[in-house]
Formats: structure tokens, sequence, C-alpha cells
């Protein structure tokens, strides 16, 4: 049997919270003998259905030879341990962002600016969409392994509007039995099926018959 904990709540431009994201973790792979980075790391932004933002990332290039940078975006997911998967084909939402240009060359020791438009069709579906911007050197033909790392800057899109929270419980089991053993070991399996991220926090409590509580202790629930 599953269980469900949801709720409704408005998304205005005026009411936003930097908690909203801190179920997620970014990572940039960058190979260590690589010297050029992606900022800012995350993006939160909330945008009216229908409405055209634009939105800045910064490429530094501390290489001692010019860059040839590939811009791009990716769609967004999380594995079971929280941590963010780039692909593409993820969301449809990946069609509402592209980069001004395609490509652009970044002279050694210099940061650029990159610009990326934010077109929200009418019809958009108020709630949280998360897409990756992605900038990555080319490889030039005369040194093939010399760079292939791929920056990314976590842009969280929230269209404006009504919106449901809404947290499945799928499993809560014991993993071995619990009989005579000192730690007792459960799998929780949560599933966010709702329109937004959830902030999530738990505690653990063991009640007595009488519904008295003996033992609590807080849950760590990953990322």
């Amino acid at each position: 049997m599953c269980y469900t904990i949801h709720g409704k709540y408005m998304i205005r431009r005026w009411y936003l919270k930097t908690l909203l994201f801190s179920t997620l973790t970014f990572f940039v792979w960058v190979l260590p003998v690589r010297a050029f980075g992606i900022s800012p790391a995350k993006i939160l932004l909330t945008v009216d259905a229908g409405a055209s933002r634009t939105v800045a990332v910064k490429i530094k290039n501390d290489e001692k030879n010019d860059l040839n940078f590939r811009l791009g975006v990716l769609g967004m997911r999380q594995n079971e341990q929280g941590e963010p998967i780039f692909t593409r084909g993820e969301d449809a939402a990946e069609n509402w962002v592209y980069p001004e240009n395609g490509q652009v060359n970044i002279k050694s020791g210099a940061t650029k600016d990159i610009n990326f438009i934010i077109k929200i069709p009418a019809d958009a579906l108020a709630g949280s969409y998360y897409i990756g911007l992605f900038a990555e050197p080319t490889l030039s033909k005369e040194k093939p392994a010399n760079v292939n790392t791929r920056l990314v800057s976590l842009l969280t899109l929230q269209v404006s509007g009504m919106v449901n929270e809404s947290l499945v419980i799928e499993k809560w089991e014991p993993l071995t039995g619990v009989s005579g053993e000192k730690k007792w070991k459960f799998n929780l399996l949560l599933k966010n099926v709702g329109a937004m991220e959830v902030d999530m926090r738990g505690m653990a409590a063991l009640r007595n018959w009488k519904g008295e509580e003996i033992f609590s202790q807080p849950l760590v629930l990953g990322n």
C-alpha cells in the first residue's frame, strides 16, 4: 500500500525561499589538469507562463591557450541517492531554453558572459523544471585529447501559479529480521509525484503500547 502526503500552494515571483532546492546536489565535472569553470553553479528563476527572460552564466578560461566552447541545454533527473543526472530528452522544458549563440571563443585568462534565452509557453503548467546549461570545450584535430570536459550550471525554472505538492511512501520495510538484533535496518523509498521539489526532514521514533515515546532520533534522508 502507498501513502500520500499532498498539498497546494501558489508560486509567486515575490515569494521564493532558497530551501526549495536543498534536496538536490550540484556537480561540475572538471579534470584536475584543466583551468576553466562556469558560474553560478545554481540559478533559481520564477517566470510567468507565456513570458520570456534571459539568464546569463560566466565562463572563465585560465588555460594558457584560447578555447572554443560549444553551448547547449540538457534535462536533469535525480537518482535514488539524490544526485543529479544530466541527459537529453528528460523534459519538454529543454525546448524552452536555448543559448543566444551556439559557440563562443574565450581568450586565455578572460571571463565572458553567456546568455541563454528562456521562452515559457502560454499553456505551460505551474511547477518546477530543471535545466542544465552547459559549455564544453571543442576538441581540435591537432590535439584530439586536449579537453573533454563538460561544465554545467543548474537552472531551476519555476512557472508561477497554483501547484500540487505530493509525496508518496512507496516502501517502508525492514531489510532483515528485527528480533534479537541490536541494530534494526529499514528501507524507506519516497517518491515525489507533485509539481515541486520538497525539502525533506525526518525523525524516527519508538512508542510503547500506551503511545508514549521511549526513543527518537533524526533520520538521514540522503540528498
